[in-house]
């Protein structure tokens, strides 16, 4: 009776399927169910006479998706998109097929359902380089209110300081919470960074100060918080509001330069919905411009290769990146994050009963480093995410199919793991120069596009690594991982054996190198689009995602994201209002 009950209660009502008759008309077609478009879909349903249908890919997220504790299920799963980059054969080696994973949510809530739930903003000084590109609508001072406006801050370890609570936001309809409780793991992760020099710091989106600290989450009650939870779940039985799922918009219609509507197929059928006033693509860094170009929007000479009508002639698919993340490994006896099967099992009880134990928990240590020599000490080049691993963890699955690592290096990094803790450190550049691009494989909708990241293709990105890998492997000298007998784990990547130093870490950063699952770009203001996020030469069509990100910001992404589209909200609200 006990786990019936509690099943009833792990559970979200998402919003119903609308039945909506081929060839109807809307005021505004939202493409994307994910973070930005959940976010833009409810705020312009606010408006009781503007019509929004709201069109995604996928459909509702299985119940997984809203337990912190099993943030990691649905990645390489159907509801996941599973692209994967192209071969460059010069970076990312040691992966399968020198092919990067991308995972992202193809769901309702998108990536924002399957992500680590990390509340970060990056810094003001990545905004205000936006504002170099586009204009001052982009500055940190303007984006600020806006994060503010979605936030709604009880992180404990904050919400008391009077100084860091003025950079947050405490009306917002999604939680970004955090407990002064902490757990042994943590606690010890943390403590060995401090003695290797790192400042505690209390608030990771301090704009002022970086270090060592526990990130925030978009967790309420034990649960997952997404833009889909908080805002659009609320959204759902508005009478101006409807919502397509298992619909996958193929084209955009154009007449006379102007979006006039969408080309959509459900279930192999094909369907036309028009808009009234605007089309927004929220269909996020591949597929937005997948989307555009299929629609003849994007580089003159790639559309006409493959015999697509040029209505635009733009950067569409143009300035790729992301953060590029190298993940090194610890052995460590066990005590750091020690797990039993009756432990497991009294989680799960815990969880279930008051929603509370390490299933309502991610993981939230991060390390903020700005390398020697930097000309802003607070402001981040690098980051360290760490993390524990359970003796007998079932590492290899993982290892295979999410990472995408060679079949040999999972094997010792699961033979490893058979008798010793992992400690596994993600050294991530959250700055990239290097530049790739998005492109269109065939005119078919059905084939995912190629991606070909660039990594490392600006050979100073690779500068950074060896002191920024020395400082995770530094930590086998701090006093406690010294009482663990830890080690270094190396993973034996051939083409750096023979190699020594500052020569061998760069060669493992290069062959190793993945994302980090945040590209951007791709559609960028500057551009692609005006700093009202209007595809430039294109009248009714926006778009609002991480693709109009004209350069990264410094962490997470879906704060960000939100962010995105709660600008853009308020852009159309002022033209359909003016209108």
């Amino acid at each position: 009776e006990f786990f019936a009950a509690t099943q009833c209660l792990l559970g979200e009502s998402w919003p119903p399927h609308s039945n909506v008759p081929n060839g109807s008309s809307y005021d505004v077609i939202v493409v994307g169910g994910g973070s930005a478009g959940a976010v833009l879909a409810a705020r312009l349903s606010e408006l009781s006479r503007v019509s929004v249908l709201l069109i995604e890919a996928g459909g509702d997220p299985p119940h997984d998706s809203i337990v912190p504790g099993f943030k990691d299920v649905l990645k390489a799963s159907p509801y996941d998109w599973n692209f994967t980059t192209v071969n460059d054969e010069f970076s990312s080696q040691a992966l399968q097929g020198g092919s990067q994973g991308q995972p992202r949510g193809k769901m309702l809530g998108g990536s924002g359902s399957l992500n680590d739930m990390v509340y970060a903003r990056g810094f003001p000084a990545d905004y205000d380089e936006w504002g170099d590109i586009i204009g001052e609508e982009w500055t940190w001072d303007k984006v600020l209110p806006y994060f503010k406006k979605t936030e709604h801050l009880t992180d404990e370890r904050i919400v008391d300081d009077l100084k860091l609570a003025e950079y947050h936001g405490f009306g917002g309809e999604m939680e970004v919470s955090g407990k002064n409780e902490s757990t042994h793991t943590t606690d010890r992760l943390i403590e060995a960074f401090q003695e290797l020099g790192f400042h505690l710091v209390k608030d990771m989106t301090n704009p002022k100060k970086i270090g060592v600290g526990r990130f925030s989450h978009n967790i309420k009650d034990g649960q997952r918080q997404s833009s889909l939870t908080a805002l659009l779940n609320k959204a759902g039985n508005r009478k101006n509001l409807f919502v397509l799922k298992e619909s996958q918009v193929i084209k955009v219609l154009l007449e006379n330069n102007t979006a006039i509507g969408v080309q959509v197929v459900i279930e192999n059928e094909e369907y036309h919905y028009y808009a009234n006033k605007e089309v927004i693509l929220s269909s996020g860094a591949f597929n937005s411009p997948k989307l555009m170009m299929l629609s003849g929007i994007g580089p003159k000479k790639h559309l006409e290769e493959l015999g697509i009508e040029v209505i635009r002639d733009l950067a569409v698919g143009e300035n790729l990146h992301d953060h590029v993340m190298v993940l090194t490994y610890l052995a460590a006896d066990n005590g750091t994050c020690f797990s039993d099967e009756q432990s497991k099992y009294l989680d799960a009880i815990k969880y279930l009963y008051d929603r509370s134990g390490s299933f309502a928990r991610t993981t939230d240590v991060g390390v903020y480093i700005s390398l020697s020599g930097s000309q802003q000490p607070n402001v981040p080049d690098f980051a360290i995410y760490p993390t524990c691993s359970p003796i007998g963890r079932n590492f290899y699955t993982g290892c295979l199919n999410v990472l995408r690592f060679k079949k040999e290096i999972c094997e010792k990094l699961h033979a490893e793991n058979m008798e010793r803790e992992l400690i596994t450190l993600a050294v991530v550049n959250l700055k990239p120069k290097s530049r790739g691009q998005v492109r269109l494989k065939s005119t078919d909708y059905l084939d995912p596009p190629l991606i070909h990241t660039g990594t490392f293709s600006d050979p100073r990105d690779l500068e950074g690594y060896p002191e920024a890998m020395e400082v995770a492997w530094a930590l086998v000298n701090t006093s406690y991982f010294q009482s663990k007998n830890a080690r270094v784990i190396d993973l034996d990547i051939e083409e750096c054996g023979a190699l020594e130093g500052d020569s061998k870490a760069k060669c493992i950063a290069r062959c190793s190198a993945m994302s980090a699952w945040h590209s951007v770009g791709t559609c960028a203001l500057g551009s692609v689009l005006d700093a009202q996020l209007r595809v430039h030469g294109v009248r009714g069509l926006r778009v609002a995602d991480a693709s109009v990100m004209p350069s990264i910001i410094r962490g997470n992404s879906n704060a960000p994201v939100v962010m995105i589209a709660e600008r853009a909200a308020d852009f159309i609200k002022q033209t359909l209002r003016a209108n």
